[in-house]
């Protein structure tokens, strides 16, 4: 059987495997929307005079525009990749408890229900409007601001090409949305399928650990690879303004967002035995 350390491990490479996946997949998807949008707005004239008629066709336009995104198909292969990956999440951290605290029996109907809760959100947040009004008001503006009459139409299509697939010193507009939502997506889902099994248990003990990257924030180094009682955590909703803190963070949701967007750590349940063995090592608390 793997150890806490070994299952830790895998549940972070398959979360980051997850993200990679979408992450490869970006070019790809950024280069089929800029042909589709340019496509779209081939028709629209650039003619000044016809400036208020063509704003009225934006209008008409945006709609189609905006649903470019959701229709992409290898961008809906790499959302389903996404989500096919939380059973195997849910797998491994069932793994986890049950070498952490002793066997329990899953309560299947109550975690089905949260991992189809999740998927729902995730998808929403990836297919649905947010997404869809995000890129669509974002093309309808570049392309205001392009059918004044004082370029080409081989200026626009530069113009929307590099705002859609991006620069080597700009990176796509979507870029930053698409990555950020699928990596909070994944560690929230992993966060809080956790945290309604702990509270199912009644954990009161927590390792805090994951990966520290380069731009990992204080509020985590300071925590990472460190135990805590559930008081404790509690208590760190009450701490204001670190950096990355997520809207409606509080004592109940800290399990959920610990650290923050794009935090890459958890907190796992540990026994009252790994607590104490962890306190007289002088690994509890805040280091």
């Amino acid at each position: 059987m793997a150890s806490q350390e070994q299952l830790i491990k895998q549940i972070q490479e398959l979360q980051l495997a997850i993200e990679t996946r979408m992450d490869k997949a970006l070019p790809q998807v950024f280069a089929k929307l800029s042909d589709q949008v340019i496509d779209l707005a081939s028709n629209l004239s650039l003619d000044a005079k016809d400036r208020a008629k063509t704003i009225k066709e934006l209008i008409r336009l945006k709609k189609e525009i905006a649903d470019t995104i959701i229709n992409n198909t290898t961008y809906q292969a790499q959302v389903a990749e996404v989500i096919s990956g939380y059973k195997m999440l849910a797998d491994l951290s069932n793994e986890f408890i049950t070498l952490s605290i002793g066997d329990f029996k899953p309560k299947t109907e109550l975690y089905k229900a949260i991992l189809e809760a999740n998927i729902a959100t995730t998808k929403d947040a990836l297919l649905g409007a947010g997404i869809r009004e995000n890129f669509g008001t974002a093309i309808q503006e570049v392309l205001k601001d392009n059918i004044a009459g004082v370029g080409t139409r081989t200026e626009l299509n530069k113009t929307l090409r590099k705002f859609i697939e991006g620069t080597p010193e700009e990176a796509p507009f979507l870029n930053r949305y698409i990555k950020q939502t699928t990596n909070d997506s994944v560690m929230t889902f992993n966060s809080e399928y956790i945290q309604t099994i702990s509270d199912d248990l009644g954990v009161e003990y927590y390792l805090y650990a994951g990966t520290l990257i380069a731009d990992s924030r204080p509020f985590c180094e300071a925590r990472a690879g460190r135990y805590f009682t559930k008081e404790e955590v509690q208590k760190w909703a009450s701490l204001k303004g670190w950096d990355g803190r997520m809207k409606g963070t509080n004592a109940t949701t800290i399990f959920t967002y610990r650290g923050g967007y794009n935090c890459r750590h958890q907190l796992w349940p540990v026994s009252l035995e790994q607590y104490e063995a962890a306190k007289e090592k002088g690994r509890a608390g805040l280091r």
